[in-house]
């Protein structure tokens, strides 16, 4: 019981560092692109008028800003959650590991 409202703790506090990071990176990004091509407001890759540099170099930029987002809200969180609980966060589960333990299970049954 304990693992499970540790889990949800920490799905909380990640939610909560996470949101306004992804805000920040948002308007960095954008702030970025604005700095590098001024005379090209950021576009959907959809449109059929952008051109094939100005696609790529959005979604590279955009992709560097998700990377750091992510890197910020991981590390912030953790940081948070040591000085609220005082203890190491648990540890992420990635789902190939939820998957294994399915299977080990299964097989416990059968075997």
């Amino acid at each position: 019981m304990a693992n499970i409202v540790g889990n949800l703790g920490w799905k909380i506090t990640t939610i909560a560092v996470g949101i306004p990071v992804g805000i920040a990176a948002k308007k960095g990004v954008d702030r970025a692109w604005a700095a590098a091509r001024p005379d090209k407001p950021s576009r959907s890759a959809k449109d059929p008028n952008v051109s094939w540099g100005d696609a790529l170099g959005w979604a590279a930029l955009s992709a560097v800003g998700v990377a750091v987002a992510e890197l910020v809200t991981m590390k912030g969180a953790s940081t948070v959650w040591r000085r609220l609980v005082g203890d190491e966060p648990p540890p992420v589960q990635k789902a190939k590991a939820k998957a294994e333990k399915k299977a080990e299970k299964a097989e416990a049954k059968a075997g």
